[in-house]
């Protein structure tokens, strides 16, 4: 049998909740040396992981492919992407279906709309 794990694709959504997380948690972002940064670790007081643009140590970023040190350090440098901005169309209203008029449909012959009653 072959087993493998998946993980979905990160979305900007996902790096601010985590950026959000490491906030909360008081973890802290530091260079050490050219370009060799460090966050402290939120389950171990005395540990530090490595991370990069691209990566992080910790088993988090192992399993998912994400975590909240990476994107401390995203956040830290201001490179956490844009949330895309989706404007509401009238399209998207599920009560008129995009005309803007909310027709109303029942079973008792009693409700008419306006214009059969007259």
């Amino acid at each position: 049998m072959d087993q493998r794990t998946r993980t979905k694709p990160a979305t900007a959504q996902d790096f601010h909740r985590l950026a959000d997380l490491a906030h909360q948690r008081g973890l802290r972002v530091f260079e050490v040396g050219p370009n060799r940064w460090f966050c402290t670790s939120h389950s171990d007081a005395f540990k530090l992981h490595v991370v990069t643009g691209f990566s992080c140590d910790c088993q988090g970023f192992v399993a998912h492919a994400r975590c909240s040190h990476h994107a401390a350090l995203l956040a830290h440098f201001g490179w956490l992407p844009e949330i895309p901005f989706i404007a509401r169309t009238p399209a998207d209203c599920a009560a008129c279906c995009g005309c803007g008029v909310v027709a109303y449909r029942s079973g008792n012959p009693a409700i008419r709309p306006a214009a059969a009653a007259a």
